[in-house]
């Protein structure tokens, strides 16, 4: 009697704690909490895969600094190790490496988060030592994301994804503190200009998270364009998965995306579940002023959000 009580105590505890983590909230929220519940309000610095970059990006105004890894060489490294440098594919050197943009990072007083996007599964598993003495430290107090395309998807496309299993399984054991970011390889453009995130592919995820036993949170990275022509897929994967779950939203350089059924899909699902890591001026053309003018104090915050960043590139140049 008394171990059938252990059992049924225990049992309740563990479900407990799995609530516990299942309806976490996104910790990027409550990291910048002047954000309120609309996510598109984060701002994005992109392919920060050098030493210059990332300086700037920490001295910037962007919230979330994204950077690329892939295994390859450090510029004026004599040793010729190949190791985790801040590159994207083809590219093979970098004056950076991961262990050098962490330690940057993590000793600038930049009130930031950081979004690693690895493109392959050689350079996440030569990250993970790299990233196990980074993450474990108690100073680490703010959000990081890592992320992979791990399931083949739209339009046929013909990109090796991550080994889902390999990304996920790791991810979960050993670094719980991050934000999952996962995604599709995808096929757009040049002369293709309908896909889908079909009910397939979305179960293929959905199947490896389950799998993997990925219980908290996570976030879908999905190409606007595609995105913009899923919107019943989206928002049945959205509605489905558990409380905190969101869409990141990407677009390719060249990619024609239909504005309005983006519009549908983004108040559709709600700004407090999705991410907008666009280009400015395509944020200005997707956001609706609250009241007619100029005065940037009347404008919507997203409208506000990117006319100041246009500013400021401009003001850069």
């Amino acid at each position: 009697m008394r171990l059938f009580a252990f059992k049924f105590i225990f049992i309740f505890l563990l479900n407990d704690v799995f609530q516990i983590t299942m309806t976490m909230p996104e910790p990027l929220r409550e990291y910048f909490p002047e954000i309120g519940h609309d996510l598109t309000l984060v701002t994005w610095e992109h392919a920060v895969n050098s030493k210059e970059k990332l300086e700037k990006a920490l001295a910037g105004d962007s919230l979330m600094i994204e950077a690329d890894i892939s295994l390859g060489y450090v510029i004026g490294d004599v040793t010729k190790e190949l190791r985790p440098i801040m590159a994207h594919p083809p590219a093979n050197t970098s004056d950076l490496s991961l262990e050098d943009f962490l330690y940057i990072f993590s000793k600038s007083s930049a009130r930031k988060g950081i979004k690693l996007d690895f493109k392959s599964k050689e350079a996440f598993s030569h990250s993970e030592f790299i990233l196990e003495a980074s993450l474990y430290n108690r100073d680490v107090d703010y959000p990081v994301w890592l992320n992979a395309d791990i399931i083949k998807g739209p339009v046929n496309s013909e990109v090796q994804p991550v080994d889902a299993d390999y990304f996920l399984s790791r991810s979960v054991t050993k670094f719980p503190v991050a934000t999952l970011s996962v995604g599709w390889t995808t096929r757009f453009g040049n002369g293709i200009d309908k896909g889908e995130y079909t009910v397939g592919i979305i179960e293929e995820m959905t199947d490896a998270l389950n799998r993997n036993l990925v219980t908290s949170p996570v976030t879908f990275a999905v190409r606007a364009a595609i995105a913009a022509q899923s919107y019943e897929q989206l928002s049945n994967l959205i509605g489905s998965s558990v409380p905190g779950t969101t869409l990141t939203i990407w677009c390719g350089s060249n990619d024609k995306t239909d504005l309005n059924l983006l519009r549908r899909l983004i108040h559709g699902i709600g700004r407090d579940k999705i991410y907008l890591d666009l280009p400015p001026e395509m944020i200005v053309d997707l956001a609706f002023p609250v009241v007619s003018g100029t005065d940037i104090g009347k404008q919507s915050p997203l409208v506000s959000a990117a006319i100041l960043a246009l500013g400021s590139a401009f003001l850069a140049r």
